[in-house]
């Protein structure tokens, strides 16, 4: 009987000894699954692996350059809320799959391609992707049937946006960006907002249309809006009653105005409040400012670009504020890091979750100028109370691209490090977050770590932004790779991976 508990023992002890090492950077082989930060009860597993084809020579991106994933078609899956299927979205066609199994149960055309999507167990919103630098006629909110594939509507955006676009547009204006839309879905209420930006010579300016659709693809309501900080940049469109809250984006305090947090009314479109936002210059790498919000129990948080934080009521009254994050010196450079809009979360009543994403230089021209090292808190994941008390950390090797929080169930799709060029921490990491947690890193000695974090999935290549979703409790996961380069090595395949949290 001793024996075998000295064996037990060894057994426990080696799996948090590999524990410790991965979380310390330690790599497996290349071409395994699941090497680095290994839990010590895995519980994300592989279904299958599909193989979406090759990419060609000019659609992969040099991760050095600035704006590198813009305007690439990366493929895009849509999980069912039940998480029985799954739409994976490439550029010229879309396929249906059983994630259980990866059968095909149907295929089509794109329509030229889908930009965003949102789904329900019996239909499919998707929106036609906009166009870079040059004008669109149309651009649709298509609803198809789930099970079919059916077209069951369309909805022209663009029948709102461009009055508005040419009301204000100059003659000499370059546009950067046509019909852009961005879909939001709660229970049956569908918010849709298009988007239309340009310049003249330096000056940036958009027009935007926030609006409300039925079931049956006709409007409800409409708001317009020119210029900045305008309706909505990178922040998620959230719901808190009935309240439609969301974050907005300046250039500059002095460009373009303060930046705010805003609601309107879900029911009529009216806007009810608007909480302002100052700059804060010794916090932030450049004069842009960016605010995402969370619903966290009946709070709206703000979070700024910069990572300071805004605990407001429903009605937009501030209750708290905190920082996350704060700049570091080392010699004679200043060094930041930042958060957007699709990295940040609630859970429960009392917890703000966000994912800081790369190394920034203070004042650097090129957003991917190298810094002599890296902030402390980029490539991590960091949990705290409303009160401004960091509950715990987890530093993931790679820059977060996707932030899922649903049910007691965190997981997030990561890229490589983009400020060592380091690919091997690409993946899927999970999390229990119904699991205490507390101090300013996670403690993989203690029985709590290990509970809280249930896994990591290696993936051969990054996986971009907006390319990971989930069902409704987080436990089937898909996320499509996209091959990336430094020059001329290249890094990791074009394919969609299917797993489960068992």
């Amino acid at each position: 009987m001793v024996k075998r508990s000295k064996i037990i023992y060894a057994l426990v002890l080696a799996g948090l000894l590999g524990f410790v090492l991965a979380l310390c950077g330690c790599r497996g082989k290349p071409d395994t699954s699941a090497t680095t930060h290994t839990s010590l009860r895995p519980q994300l597993e592989l279904v299958c692996e599909k193989p979406l084809g090759n990419v060609a020579e000019n659609r992969i991106p040099d991760v050095t350059k600035s704006g590198w994933s813009l305007g690439i078609p990366f493929t895009r899956p849509v999980v069912f809320p039940d998480g029985g299927w799954v739409l994976a979205v490439e550029e010229a066609q879309m396929t249906l799959l059983d994630t259980a199994s990866g059968k095909e149960l149907w295929k089509k055309a794109t329509y030229g391609g889908i930009d965003n999507y949102v789904a329900t167990e019996d239909r499919l919103y998707l929106t036609e992707k906009g166009s870079y630098g040059k004008k669109k006629e149309h651009g649709y909110v298509i609803c198809l049937d789930a099970k079919s594939g059916k077209e069951l509507w369309r909805y022209d955006i663009q029948r709102d946006l461009a009055p508005v676009v040419e009301r204000h547009i100059l003659a000499d204006a370059k546009l950067s960006y046509c019909c852009y839309i961005k879909l939001a879905l709660f229970g049956d209420k569908l918010v849709a907002k298009g988007y239309t930006g340009w310049k003249v010579g330096e000056k940036s300016d958009k027009a935007e249309v926030l609006l409300r659709l039925d079931r049956d693809g006709r409007r409800l309501w409409k708001v317009e809006s020119h210029g900045y900080p305008g309706i909505a940049a990178h922040s998620r469109i959230e719901l808190i009653g009935d309240r439609l809250v969301m974050g907005s984006y300046t250039y500059g305090d002095s460009t373009t105005g303060p930046t705010y947090i805003h609601a309107f009314d879900i029911n009529t479109g009216e806007k009810l409040w608007q909480f302002d936002i100052e700059h804060e210059d010794e916090l932030a790498y450049s004069d842009a400012t960016d605010v995402a919000v969370a619903i966290v129990g009946d709070k709206v948080v703000g979070i700024t670009n910069y990572g300071r934080i805004y605990v407001l009521d429903e009605n937009g009254n501030k209750l708290n504020t905190f920082l996350a994050f704060e700049p570091v010196k080392r010699n004679g450079t200043v060094i930041c890091t930042n958060v957007w809009g699709n990295k940040v979360a609630g859970y429960g009543n009392d917890t703000l979750i966000i994912a800081p994403g790369k190394t920034v230089v203070k004042g650097a021209a090129n957003y991917q100028a190298r810094a002599p090292v890296q902030h402390p808190d980029a490539g991590s994941v960091k949990v705290y109370g409303l009160d401004g008390k960091l509950k715990w950390k987890f530093r993931l090797g790679g820059q977060a691209t996707v932030l899922s929080v649903k049910g007691d169930y965190m997981i997030l799709g990561t890229a490589h490090n983009q400020d060592t060029l380091d690919w091997s921490y690409c993946g899927v990491y999970a999390f229990n977050l119904a699991q205490e947690g507390a101090g300013e890193e996670v403690d993989v000695t203690k029985e709590s770590a290990v509970e809280k974090y249930l896994g990591y999935y290696r993936t051969d290549g990054v996986i971009p932004y907006g390319c990971l979703d989930a069902s409704a409790d987080n436990r089937t996961i898909c996320a499509a790779t996209w091959p990336t380069r430094v020059g001329t090595e290249k890094h990791g395949r074009h394919s969609l991976y299917i797993l489960k949290l068992r």
